[in-house]
């Protein structure tokens, strides 16, 4: 089986709407040779035209995720832009992610998912 790439999982979206190509691109405010691009995973989208393909794609919340790790997958050493958007928004949580990566501590992020886990949160 062939591993799904940011193209073929909105092709595949966008086809279970009924959607063309040139409809999506249009809703999405890009024009249909652009999409054509995304679409051949020749183009990585701006996180404003993926935060559009999610509302257009009508995605689920599981989907949304997935459609921002697939937009990064093939560029290793980045992050999807949903979590650099919110990182990036937040000092604090910015400053707990140097804390770790400087000490090299993920018992830290071990014992916060943990927690999590146990509140039934996550």
């Amino acid at each position: 089986m062939a591993k799904i790439n940011l193209g073929n999982f909105i092709i595949k979206k966008r086809k279970k709407l009924n959607l063309s190509s040139r409809q999506l691109a249009l809703a999405c405010d890009v024009t249909p040779p652009y999409m054509s691009d995304i679409e051949k995973n020749k183009r990585i989208p701006s996180f404003d035209l993926l935060t559009r393909l999610t509302k257009e794609l009508k995605l689920e919340e599981q989907e949304i995720y997935q459609l921002f790790d697939l937009a990064v997958d093939d560029n290793k050493g980045k992050v999807s832009y949903d979590i650099a958007e919110y990182i990036m928004s937040n000092d604090e949580l910015r400053q707990c992610i140097r804390f770790v990566i400087k000490n090299k501590d993920d018992v830290i992020w071990k014992k916060l998912l943990n927690e999590i886990n146990q509140e039934g949160q996550l």
